[in-house]
């Protein structure tokens, strides 16, 4: 799903929003973790930049 996810960026963040609107905490968990998977978090993705 994280490669899915960082192909197209546009439907990463639709399907956040979605998630966020119905409120399943259970949901949200997977999905910031392959959101995690897909784009790194902020200090990944810095860190990268830096080298």
């Amino acid at each position: 799903m994280s490669e899915q996810l960082r192909a197209d960026p546009a439907y990463a963040a639709e399907l956040l929003a979605d998630v966020l609107r119905e409120g399943n905490p259970a949901e949200l968990a997977i999905l910031l973790q392959q959101l995690t998977l897909a784009f790194g978090t902020q200090n990944q993705t810095s860190h990268a930049r830096s080298r």
